[in-house]
């Protein structure tokens, strides 16, 4: 996707922003291990930045705009000095929200979607189960289909926002009855939308995390949760559909996040070596670091232009899930990458705990795991390898 002048006016109108509502307290978040997740929302939400993609009518409260501005908010994003925000928000914009725009009925749209995009409801995915991680095959979680409605009992955990969202969309097994709990085919998955205070719903916050230590994650257990039936996203049998083009959008979100938080390593990384003379010349003047900082950089030029392609595809509703599993993978790893090698030239500095060097490297960590980890991407790249050439 090519970005024009208006892109770009957005771009500093969204850094603008982010640098008003998020930098001063930024650091102090990442210390606390937490940050105001709601209170960010609604003053995001007043920008109008939580629902950029979204149908620009009364019902969805979007502005209509096309995924290239949505390729900018995540580059904004991924440039701030932690991960944190592009974790938690990224779920709000572009995952949770398009998807109750797309498959909502009328009753979410007004209840759920119009007040998340003003900021005044934060959500989550609950996708991942304590016993198989995001393995669908082995996911347990079950809605059964009653008279009076749907009774949904199961357990979510590592949730983004998980602790503190008002609502999350619960992937599970939809039955008829209460003799078909034992369903676990893809053809029974469900996107269940589940108010967390509802009676049934408990949660639990994680602390002590290696990395994007102020974004909120958490745990959800279900047990035995009425839920209107108008809750229910999409037609039975959609679900598996539904959260793969959920994924898909995800992935290259991730992507975009990735690429720019290397795009920031690299430049400060070249930098500091210019700046830093060892053995009687600068680190930049050795030809093993100049090499490096050229491979990582010549290997960014083409994950972002492949990134880029992936948004376009997305905005002309093409399938892109392999391409933005390719994208996501060769990302994060760069990202990774850049980070350790930034670490390894500000030597024992870098190591300090909490500093933006430190912090980097933890946060890329979380990359190779969110959104499918690096091993799930390579078996279904694997499972679409191209056969025309």
């Amino acid at each position: 996707m090519r970005l024009n002048r208006h892109h770009e006016l957005f771009r500093d109108s969204v850094r603008a922003v982010l640098e008003r509502v998020l930098l001063p307290g930024l650091h102090g978040w990442e210390s606390e291990g937490r940050m105001p997740t709601h209170e960010i929302c609604r003053a995001l939400g007043e920008e109008g930045l939580l629902g950029l993609t979204l149908p620009l009518d009364e019902e969805s409260g979007g502005l209509g705009l096309d995924l290239g501005y949505s390729w900018v908010w995540a580059q904004e994003l991924g440039r701030l000095p932690a991960g944190s925000p592009a974790m938690s928000l990224s779920v709000q914009t572009d995952i949770v929200l398009p998807l109750l725009a797309e498959a909502g009925g009328e009753r979410v749209r007004t209840e759920f979607l119009r007040p998340a995009v003003r900021g005044e409801l934060v959500a989550a995915l609950a996708a991942t189960e304590p016993g198989g991680g995001s393995d669908l095959a082995a996911l347990r979680a079950t809605a059964v289909r009653t008279a009076d409605g749907i009774r949904l009992t199961g357990d979510k955990a590592y949730i983004t926002n998980g602790s503190v969202a008002d609502f999350a969309v619960v992937v599970c097994h939809l039955v008829e009855g209460e003799g078909e709990r034992g369903a676990t085919g893809l053809d029974s998955l469900a996107l269940l939308l589940v108010p967390t205070g509802l009676p049934g719903v408990s949660r639990a916050r994680y602390t002590g995390k290696l990395g994007n230590r102020a974004c909120d994650h958490g745990s959800l257990t279900f047990t035995d949760v009425r839920v209107p039936e108008e809750n229910l996203l999409g037609e039975p049998g959609s679900g598996y559909e539904a959260l793969t083009r959920v994924l898909t959008r995800e992935r290259a979100f991730l992507a975009a996040v990735a690429t720019a938080r290397t795009e920031t390593a690299l430049r400060e990384t070249v930098e500091h070596a210019r700046g830093r003379a060892v053995l009687g010349r600068s680190l930049m003047d050795h030809q093993a670091i100049a090499f490096k900082l050229a491979e990582l950089d010549a290997e960014l030029a083409l994950v972002e232009q492949y990134t880029g392609a992936v948004f376009h595809l997305l905005d002309e509703k093409a399938p892109a899930l392999r391409q933005a599993s390719i994208a996501k993978l060769r990302a994060s790893r760069l990202e990774r990458e850049s980070a350790d090698l930034r670490l390894q030239l500000h030597g024992a500095g870098g190591y300090m705990e909490d500093g933006p060097v430190e912090r980097a490297y933890r946060d890329a960590r979380a990359h190779g795991l969110a959104g499918g980890a690096d091993e799930a991407l390579l078996h279904l790249i694997a499972g679409h390898l191209r056969t025309d050439i």
